[in-house]
């Protein structure tokens, strides 16, 4: 636990800031910078994925359902499908950081329409300043639609852009628990980040933010940071001891400590031989096998068991998500296990967070607003090599696998890209 001290951790923080902070020379940019010309594209929309465990899934429900409304899509991996030479259509990025902003201007220059939905969102509870700190003015000014996932995220949205509520397709991804496992989430990935050094995590994610570090936005992408790395600090030792109590009170059930997906997951070893880690690919594949979540406060997964329908414990209180304020809170490993024993099922409400989806309705609205005539072309020609660090982030997947997620036939057309025929005639104007 002596690498994981606050005080130690914070002051490493606090000098990478400065340095980052020094040398950020970026201008101020602004939402009223960008100008965009009409754009007229064919029937095809390009879903990128980064992470295939994490969004593959939720990406084909929107690829089967556009297709069946009349829309090609390429689905695949994000570095593979922008490699290829396609016609103009509609492209689906997941962020709004300043790497996406530049990736939107240069699709903006190709002739696609733009559309956002921001993954990184799901268990956030949006405020505008929040947004500010994370969204590039730019991003927001090139997208020609910004899919909300719930009502909350529009009104808090900070720039006048044309903002719809769409739902999000990884709601409909979760499968009905049917285990005994009493699943840990861990929420280490700042603390404990697998394959680089603290100082290196700090001066990566401090680089993301949308507007310089001196800048209001810039201060409050600073704060966000430093206060998730001392959440992270605070609530570890809760977690270990709440983990050994929950081996000890329930010595005949598996406890199944799930590291977060960047974490390194060495780190953690447990003497007690009911606690085993979690080997699944997915936090949905993981609670489809519990009977009770346990985790940190502001975690994403106190939302993913709300949607399984699988009880939940938090632990402590504060940090940035919607499950801050979701399920029973335990603050000392004895009540983390009186909770686990009575097992209650969280019945709030978060209707304002999460809307039903709708989101292929406002992309085929967006065709139709712009559409080109003329001969669609979708010969795919790609120089793309995946090295390392493309597999580990998608690994190989072949169109058997492609096809049964989405449901309807699929052609591979590059190494992990996917063409889906649409199944109805182009949508009319």
């Amino acid at each position: 636990m002596t690498q994981f001290e606050a005080v130690e951790l914070l002051a490493k923080f606090d000098a990478v800031a400065a340095q980052i902070a020094r040398n950020d020379q970026r201008k101020v940019q602004k939402y009223t910078d960008v100008k965009r010309s009409r754009r007229l594209v064919h029937p095809i929309l390009y879903l990128l994925v980064e992470v295939k465990a994490r969004e593959l899934a939720a990406k084909a429900i929107i690829a089967r359902q556009a297709a069946e409304q009349g829309l090609n899509v390429v689905i695949g991996a994000a570095w593979s499908v922008t490699s290829l030479k396609l016609p103009p259509g509609i492209m689906l990025f997941k962020t709004m950081n300043q790497l996406d902003a530049y990736n939107m201007w240069m699709a903006n220059k190709a002739g696609q329409q733009l559309a956002t939905m921001e993954e990184e969102a799901f268990g956030i509870a949006a405020t505008s300043r929040y947004l500010q700190a994370t969204t590039h003015p730019y991003a927001a000014g090139f997208a020609d639609l910004i899919c909300a996932q719930g009502s909350a995220y529009k009104k808090a949205f900070p720039y006048p852009a044309n903002v719809q509520i769409t739902g999000t397709p990884r709601t409909l991804v979760y499968r009905k628990p049917r285990g005994t496992d009493i699943l840990v989430c861990l929420q280490s990935g700042n603390i404990n980040n697998n394959g680089r050094s603290f100082e290196d995590m700090v001066g990566h994610t401090l680089q993301l933010s949308a507007l310089p570090l001196s800048t209001r936005p810039g201060k409050d992408w600073l704060q966000i940071v430093r206060t998730s790395i001392a959440h992270e600090c605070a609530v570890l030792p809760l977690v270990l001891g709440t983990i050994d109590a929950l081996a000890t009170a329930f010595p005949d059930r598996r406890i199944v400590v799930r590291p977060h997906p960047v974490e390194k997951p060495d780190t953690w070893t447990f003497s007690k031989p009911n606690i085993v880690l979690d080997t699944s690919d997915t936090i949905m594949s993981a609670l489809e096998n519990a009977a009770t979540l346990l985790y940190v406060s502001g975690c994403t997964t106190g939302l993913d068991a709300h949607l399984a329908g699988v009880p939940a414990v938090r632990l402590g209180t504060g940090g940035h998500g919607i499950s801050a304020r979701m399920h029973v809170q335990a603050d000392t490993p004895e009540q983390a296990v009186a909770a686990v024993t009575r097992n209650e099922r969280w019945t709030g409400v978060i209707d304002d967070h999460l809307a039903p989806l709708d989101m292929v309705r406002h992309l085929v609205a967006l065709y139709r607003g712009n559409a080109a005539q003329g001969v669609m072309n979708i010969n795919a020609d790609s120089a793309f090599t995946p090295v390392d660090f493309h597999r580990r982030k998608f690994s190989d997947t072949t169109m058997e696998e492609m096809t049964s997620l989405v449901g309807l036939p699929v052609r591979e057309i590059a190494w992990n890209a996917f063409l889906v025929p649409a199944v109805s005639p182009p949508p009319r104007n």
